[in-house]
Parts: C-alpha cells; structure tokens; sequence
C-alpha cells in the first residue's frame, strides 16, 4: 500500500535545511517503524501547491495505530513549525504493495485522470474509500478523495514529451527509494 504525503514548505530561506532534514532524521524514523517498507521524496518539476510529494510504502493502514508511529513518526516535524508545512495532503492508494524506485536520471509522471496521455506501462492505483480510511482521518487528515492515480517511471531525457501532457505532474527524486532495514 503507498501512503502519498504532499505539501509545500512555505519558508524559502529554510527550505534546504528542511529538505536535508525530511530526507534524512525524518525519513530514518519512518523506516525505523514497523510496517514501513520503503520510501522516496520528489519534487515537482512544475508550479504546483504542494510541490513536495514523499511515497511511503506501508504495510497496512494499521501502522498509523501502532504507538511507535503515534510516538515519533506521524505528525512530527522535528524541530520545524508545523505550520511551515502547507497545502498538505495525504492519500491511501493500493494495491501496489511498493513504490518503484525513480532513480537518478528518472522522473515519476503522476496524473489523476485516468484518460491522460500516460506511458503504456502506467500503473493505476486505487485510492482507498473513506469505509477503509475513516478510523484514521482524525489522525492523519487522510484524504479520500482521489480515486484513481496513475504513475509511471520515465527517463528524464522524455521530460519535454510529458511535461507537455495534459493532466500530468512531473516529479524529481529528491533522494534515492529507501528500504526499511531488517529487523
């Protein structure tokens, strides 16, 4: 399952300190978490009013319940104010059980329109229905509200072709995907 997490940092003069920060402390406790798998941050290519998007893959919503998660994982900003953190968003899809890797010299295409002009090899997947989601709303602020994403892995020599693409996001990996150590 992939746990899609997006917001801007409203910050500018900061933004490299809480970059360094969110991909490296912040997103070695989230793998540190039981049920988290793997994880990856982008950033939009395009103006957009979350341009940050982390992809978490998670074993199921019940990590959100785990007291781990509810100690030091969600919600946490480490030593930012939370309120620099805006236009957030964050979505449930399935059932891919793991993000692919967007490695360097990679984008991730993401369009919510299910009719876009996307890469033969999109995959769809399913955001999770409110029935499923509702027990952890309160908590996350989860949105249900997108039904269908489709994302595909291109490389960035066809940026120009999709970025062109009506209905299509493109995202630079801001870090490598990172899987959760062993136990």
């Amino acid at each position: 399952m992939l746990y899609m997490v997006e917001c801007d940092f409203s910050d500018r003069e900061n933004e490299g300190a809480w970059n360094e920060w969110y991909s490296g402390p912040k997103l070695d406790e989230l793998l540190s978490m039981p049920g988290f798998i793997a994880t990856q941050r982008y950033k939009a290519l395009t103006d957009c009013p979350a341009p940050y998007l982390a992809i978490h893959s998670i074993e199921s919503p019940s990590v959100f319940a785990n007291p781990a998660y509810k100690a030091k994982g969600g919600g946490r900003f480490g030593d930012w104010e939370p309120a620099l953190m805006t236009n957030w968003s964050r979505r449930l899809f399935g059932p891919l059980r793991e993000m692919p890797d967007v490695p360097s010299g990679s984008l991730l295409a993401v369009s919510e329109d299910v009719n876009a002009d996307m890469p033969d090899d999109a995959l769809q997947i399913e955001g999770l229905d409110w029935a499923t989601v509702s027990q952890y709303k309160d908590a996350l602020a989860l949105d249900a509200s997108v039904a269908t994403r489709l994302i595909a892995v291109i490389p960035e020599s066809a940026r120009v072709k999709w970025q062109s693409s009506a209905g299509v996001r493109l995202y630079a990996p801001l870090t490598e995907k990172r899987i959760s150590p062993p136990e």
